[in-house]
């Protein structure tokens, strides 16, 4: 008995934990073939997605980390204003 409890405890647990990440309607991309799939119904380059396996600092677990090509065009430009700034002196 104490068994069974334990296995629908943990079920609840685990289906929470799912429910705890919002993806606004969204489906998560996990795949090569869903980013192909996606990109194939996109007519602008700069929205197509970009998709790269990272690991965040301080994990060994890899993350599927998507952006359109516009994201990473605009994160481009400002790392590159940052250290432009740096070599400045500006703060």
């Amino acid at each position: 008995m104490k068994n069974i409890l334990a296995v629908l405890i943990l079920g609840a647990v685990l289906v929470g934990c799912e429910s705890l990440y919002e993806d606004d309607g969204i489906p998560r991309i996990r795949s090569q073939s869903q980013v192909d799939a996606y990109n194939a119904t996109v007519s602008s380059a700069g929205e197509k997605l970009v998709c790269t396996k990272e690991r965040p600092t301080g994990s060994n677990i890899s993350q599927f980390i998507c952006m359109t090509q516009n994201q990473q065009d605009i994160i481009a430009t400002e790392s590159q204003q940052v250290i432009q700034d740096i070599g400045r002196g500006v703060n």
